[in-house]
């Protein structure tokens, strides 16, 4: 379980002015997650002290075709297991067999709390939204049709 989740920086840029990015039809945006850094180091809790896997991230919010602008945060993950030696987590990390579930993990914390910044800046600096919106459509319920029967005799 993810028990602590940080952002220790925020960059953010616009090559463009909003008026010239309103202007173009198709902006590609690639999202670049990183995780980095993997270390075990010991964390003080509710329940006393423990140790935990420490994983750093770097997430880019690049727009590309033609390049606008880009969102970039950086910070760590620390993910905590009573089932799971964080230590051999870490080994198996390093040793390129990072466990899919503990990365899922990491990435989606990751993604859930920045999303709404990543919108928020997009917004203020006149870039596409960085995450997809829904698109709400309200429909006027239609009356029902009466139903025509033609007799034959």
């Amino acid at each position: 379980m993810i028990v602590n989740f940080r952002v220790t920086q925020v960059e953010s840029k616009t090559y463009s002015t909003p008026e010239e990015v309103k202007k173009q039809k198709n902006i590609n945006i690639n999202y670049d997650i990183n995780l980095k850094g993997v270390s075990v180091v010991p964390k003080q809790t509710p329940f006393g002290e423990k140790t935990v896997l420490r994983v750093e991230y770097a997430f880019s919010i690049n727009y590309l075709s033609p390049n606008v602008g880009h969102i970039r945060f950086e910070g760590f993950s620390e993910y905590y297991s009573d089932e799971q030696d964080v230590t051999q987590i870490k080994n198996d990390w390093d040793n390129g067999k990072a466990p899919s579930d503990v990365q899922n993990q990491i990435a989606n914390t990751m993604v859930s709390n920045l999303a709404p910044l990543a919108v928020t800046l997009s917004s203020t600096l006149g870039l596409p939204s960085a995450m997809p919106l829904p698109n709400i459509n309200f429909q006027q319920k239609k009356k029902p049709e009466p139903v025509q029967t033609t007799y034959h005799g």
